[in-house]
């Protein structure tokens, strides 16, 4: 069984790794000296409980994981539950998107003896609604392009086959710049957050 000092000093080199730090840049948030870093990751010092709980902050995981062994099996463990998590939540909004369209188009058959089978139409525009702020919030960049296609062309379609007796079929025009400005936004690269 290793020592304490050599768990933490595998652990800050994992986690400074895993986040593509170098020990400089450790340093700087700590406002320690890359030295100090250093002999803390060679186990020659260990730093003090405050300091490890700074470390923890900026890592975002819990303090005791800079204290055990095997801290990459409890963090993929941490992620993949975190992801599932993620998922199910993305999940569970757009099911509601659908469950409303399966009413709608029953409330259609049943009340007013016609098929709502645009109701389904309508809820691809509001999925996609639904999965933007989630895309913000835990997405990546590509993903919100994806989405924002899907709900241009989903949107026009749905008024076209909503209006279908009014021929609209020149609708179909109004997303080419759309769609073209949404390419030319895809090259604009968002700002890393600090």
């Amino acid at each position: 069984m290793k020592n304490i000092a050599e768990i933490i000093a595998n652990n800050l080199i994992m986690l400074r790794k895993k986040h593509n730090l170098t020990q400089n840049d450790l340093a700087e948030k700590l406002k320690y000296s890359d030295n100090t870093i250093s002999r803390w990751e060679h186990a020659e010092i260990t730093p003090t409980i405050e300091t490890l709980q700074k470390i923890s902050e900026i890592y975002d995981v819990p303090l005791e994981y800079l204290l055990k062994e095997n801290i990459t099996e409890n963090i993929s463990k941490d992620a993949r539950v975190e992801k599932l998590n993620k998922l199910s939540s993305i999940l569970l909004m757009v099911s509601v998107v659908w469950f409303v369209a399966v009413i709608a188009f029953i409330y259609g058959k049943m009340f007013f003896n016609t098929y709502f089978w645009t109701a389904f139409v309508w809820a691809i525009p509001i999925s996609c609604l639904v999965l933007l702020p989630f895309n913000d919030y835990w997405g990546k960049y590509i993903y919100k392009f994806v989405i924002l296609s899907i709900f241009t062309w989903s949107l026009i379609l749905s008024i076209f086959l909503q209006f279908l007796q009014y021929k609209l079929w020149l609708i179909f025009f109004a997303g080419i710049p759309a769609q073209l400005g949404l390419i030319i936004w895809s090259f604009i690269k968002p700002k890393k957050k600090k």
